[in-house]
């Protein structure tokens, strides 16, 4: 609602876990746990239809849905792409949709990705993308990876994630998701480079004809 009431719009992003989902986890809601994949969908929908209805009833201007959390490996503890495939339809029937994948270095499982998509025919508006630039390839890649998703498979594209470090200091104890061996040699670990890294990021999914780019996520450090 405060981003709302500054003019800025939404983009609810549904994890459809009980926590954290992302390649390395995509875990059943522990209430759903025992469905088949119809009754796993059909709740599915339901949540999303629910939660979507008490948002936009708040005042919330949501202009997108992300069905997942970079799905490469699954959603909902669904790892087959059929059952996949039922469940983001499920959660495709409000409003404009994302899918959310990452590893854009690979542009071939990407490509892949896409094509399943298409042939199970999946209703959705928006591929969108993680984009690291010390773990997902050269902005050169990345931005061939976006324009074949939207010249050969006619789905918009944005960057879901993405971000760059001015410090690679511990300042909690607990380690840093990024750190001084990740870093790119054209960027430091400083403010100047952050800067010039995350508008490199933009020009070139500007380049693509991406409709934008999200930041995440900052709280990763302290």
């Amino acid at each position: 609602k405060r981003a709302t009431e500054n003019g800025m719009k939404v983009c609810i992003d549904f994890h459809y876990s009980d926590f954290w989902a992302d390649p390395a986890k995509q875990m059943c809601p522990k209430a759903w746990v025992g469905m088949s994949v119809d009754e796993k969908s059909d709740a599915l929908y339901e949540y999303t239809k629910d939660s979507l209805t008490q948002l936009l009833d708040s005042g919330v201007d949501v202009c997108m849905v992300q069905v997942g959390n970079e799905t490469n490996n699954g959603m909902a503890g669904e790892t087959q792409i059929p059952n996949v495939a039922k469940l983001m339809s499920a959660g495709s029937r409000e409003i404009k949709v994302a899918l959310h994948y990452t590893n854009a270095e690979d542009h071939d499982k990407i490509d892949s990705i896409l094509y399943k998509l298409s042939s199970f025919q999946v209703d959705y508006d928006i591929f969108a993308l993680s984009y690291y630039p010390y773990w997902h390839g050269t902005f050169e890649n990345i931005e061939n990876v976006m324009k074949n998703i939207r010249d050969k498979y006619g789905k918009e594209t944005l960057i879901a994630e993405t971000a760059y470090c001015y410090t690679t200091e511990d300042t909690d104890g607990s380690g840093n998701s990024v750190s001084e061996g990740d870093l790119i040699d054209a960027y430091g670990a400083t403010v100047q480079s952050q800067s010039t890294a995350l508008r490199d990021v933009c020009a070139t999914a500007s380049g693509a004809g991406a409709l934008g780019v999200f930041y995440w996520e900052g709280a990763w450090i302290t």
